[in-house]
């Protein structure tokens, strides 16, 4: 957007002390500086959520920029005054609004569309991360955030034939949002690679798939929905900043928590109070999952009384121990297979 439209655009909120409708922004804004392509880019932006839905904005983007347009050659033709309002009023419904001023009652972009519009238009994401809808899942797998990646010392480069697995001590898996994608050809081999750079919510790091690797990761490389990469660091050197060579693309949607399937909640009889206990059977009922519940009621040095609750089973994932050890102590709560 050019700082005429920018100058253009605060000059009619300052003269009309803001705006009340989509239309009105649209006709109060000189079109001369203000053009569709800059309108569709404030709308995709979020600017102007204020004024209706993104999509119901998109939808009539068209008719208010000509309508805006038509009303802003008239003003200057003179041609306003007791015919414009008269015009205004037979437009008018008997509410005293115009008819079409209505929004279209269309459905609302989806997350992933608001948040790709997003950074379309502005280069970064402004109304969430992708990776916000999946953040009690990755609280559950094994993964580091790009800026931990970014400082951590690559292991020792080992050789490999095609094909072949690298040593499974050696891999880190990183989730976020693949961008930037480059496909290239190797002037040694003459066979493909592909480089990019994986995004999450504190940075990104720059991701390589080597030639051995390209051809069954080319189509994932492609995915643009969240993923979870697993890969080895390496580094050109000393000073280099580590890259992602990547081994396993899967988008975090299909990826599947494995609950423990036991699960031994201990309960100190000394600090129990009937509060906590009600507590405990509420979070308890709030995740059902596949785990057989063990409740041991322990008096130190005295006694334990081991419960087996019929009917009661939970999904000890890692936001349910710690809630759960919040409440009951540290080691409360012991999950195994």
């Amino acid at each position: 957007m050019g700082r005429n439209a920018i100058d253009a655009i605060i000059a009619a909120r300052e003269q009309n002390q803001g705006f009340t409708s989509f239309w009105e922004f649209c006709e109060k804004v000189d079109t001369r500086l203000m053009n569709k392509r800059v309108l569709e880019s404030l709308i995709k932006a979020g600017a102007l959520d204020s004024l209706g839905r993104r999509a119901q904005l998109m939808a009539v983007a068209d008719r208010a920029m000509e309508r805006a347009a038509q009303a802003q050659r008239d003003l200057q033709a003179g041609q306003h005054g007791l015919f414009a309002g008269l015009a205004a009023l037979f437009e008018s419904g008997s509410n005293g609004h115009k008819s079409n001023d209505d929004l279209p009652n269309t459905p609302d972009w989806d997350e992933n569309e608001r948040l790709q519009s997003e950074k379309e238009v502005l280069g970064f994401f402004v109304s969430g991360h992708p990776l916000d809808k999946y953040a009690e899942k990755l609280r559950n797998l094994n993964v580091v955030d790009t800026a931990t990646a970014s400082e951590m010392k690559p292991p020792p480069q080992q050789p490999r034939r095609r094909g072949e697995a690298p040593d499974p001590q050696s891999m880190i898996a990183i989730a976020g949002v693949i961008v930037g994608l480059k496909v290239g050809k190797s002037k040694r081999s003459g066979e493909m690679y592909a480089q990019a750079a994986l995004e999450d919510t504190v940075g990104k790091i720059d991701i390589i798939c080597f030639p051995k690797d390209y051809g069954r990761l080319c189509e994932s490389l492609k995915i643009e929905v969240p993923v979870l990469i697993k890969g080895v660091l390496r580094a050109d050197d000393d000073e280099s900043a580590p890259k992602l060579s990547v081994q396993s693309i899967q988008p975090l949607e299909d990826i599947k928590i494995k609950l423990p399937q036991n699960v031994r909640i201990k309960v100190k009889l000394e600090t129990a109070s009937e509060a906590m206990l009600g507590s405990l059977k509420t979070m308890i009922t709030a995740a059902p999952g596949p785990g057989r519940l063990m409740i041991n009621l322990e008096s130190r040095g005295e006694y334990c009384v081991m419960l087996e609750p019929e009917g009661l089973s939970v999904a000890a994932d890692r936001g349910f121990i710690e809630r759960a050890e919040q409440l009951l102590g540290q080691g409360a709560v012991q999950a195994f297979e």
